[in-house]
């Protein structure tokens, strides 16, 4: 009788891809729309691979709700089509989280180009209640950073 033999290789990890690496981050505000005690943050981060990981924590959703999110063009003020899907947010943590490269419309974004993208984020009651909104904020462009300058004024004829 011969002895049996099993070869066989051992799964040295080699093959395991590393987490993207967070390079840089930028927080929004969002801020109550329907509920005052409701506001959050949007937390847009950088990967070293190229996405963007956006993150929303918002405080005070209704519990066991699922509220969908979006990035829309224009001013919160002006209003505008939704460009980008969000992550829902759970209504039991108020957090969400979604990796993004591109637009809705397959056109490709990035970290740097979201920092100045003329947009605002909604966050919705739910998927039938779009109408209702929770909390919503401007990114980009149209981010009100509180700082401000004066300028004097001469008296003219």
């Amino acid at each position: 009788m011969l002895p049996l033999l099993f070869l066989g290789s051992c799964d040295d990890d080699d093959d395991i891809t590393p987490e993207p690496v967070v390079v840089n981050t930028k927080v929004f505000d969002l801020g109550s729309v329907s509920d005052p005690d409701i506001s959050g943050t949007a937390t847009f981060s950088e990967l070293d691979n190229g996405d963007v990981q956006i993150d929303l924590d918002v405080e005070n959703t209704p519990a066991n709700g699922m509220h969908p999110a979006h990035i829309h063009m224009n001013t919160a003020a002006e209003s505008g089509a939704i460009v980008l899907t969000l992550g829902t947010v759970d209504g039991s943590t108020g957090e969400s989280s979604v990796t993004v490269n591109a637009f809705n419309d397959g056109t490709a974004v990035t970290y740097e180009q979201l920092l100045n993208y003329d947009g605002y984020i909604n966050v919705h009651l739910s998927s039938d209640e779009l109408g209702t909104l929770l909390a919503q904020g401007d990114i980009g462009e149209n981010d009100l950073t509180g700082t401000s300058k004066s300028y004097e004024l001469d008296s003219g004829d």
